[in-house]
This record gives C-alpha cells, structure tokens and sequence, in this order.
C-alpha cells in the first residue's frame, strides 16, 4: 500500500544536456533503499504512486523523495511538511549520490 502524497509533478525534468537521462521513481526508490542501508534498519523505503517518488518511514515519520518541476530532488517531512531541495544533487544525479544527500539532510528535517 501506498502512503498519502501530496505533491503534484506536471511534468518529468529534463536537461539541455541529451547525454544526461533524468532519474525516475524506480531510481527514486533505489536511492531510498540505498538511503535506508546508509541510516540503518530503523528506516524502511517504499515506492511511491505512480512512480513519481519514493518515501521513507520512521517511527511513524514518513518523508517523500521525489524531483520538482527544476530538477532538483527534495525531501519532505510529510506530517509537518518541512520541505529541504538537497544540495549538490538534481534529476541526472545517480540513486548512490541522492542516497547520500538524503542521508546527510534527513535529520534536519525532524
């Protein structure tokens, strides 16, 4: 089952740049289950709807993985609705380096 989602993705990102493919949800998902190894077992990873986003689930926390309309990846505390676009990471960012912004930012966001 999937968690609630808020969040309303218009379109794919793209780049100017036809080398680059941009990450899409089962590469979101990868790197939540990559984020999920670095933090630890008290994390669990899930796919989100549609293949849009992933999320992340601790102790009842639940927080949304996904890519706005710039190309940026976020995280989002879903129950207070904190919000970080994580640096030096966007849409052509591999699922280890997203894992590793996730993991880096996710406590700021309690």
């Amino acid at each position: 089952m999937y968690e609630a989602h808020t969040y309303e993705w218009t379109h794919p990102p793209y780049d100017d740049n036809e080398q680059a493919a941009p990450i899409f949800g089962n590469q979101l998902f990868t790197a939540a289950r990559t984020a999920v190894e670095i933090l630890g077992d008290h994390l669990s990873a899930a796919a989100g709807p549609g293949g849009r986003t992933a999320h992340l689930r601790t102790e009842g926390t639940v927080f949304t993985l996904g890519i706005c309309d710039a190309g940026d990846v976020f995280l989002r505390n879903d129950e207070i609705g904190d919000v970080r676009h994580l640096p030096h990471v966007n849409a052509n960012s591999s699922p280890a380096d997203i894992a590793e912004a996730v993991a880096n930012h996710i406590g700021d966001l309690y």
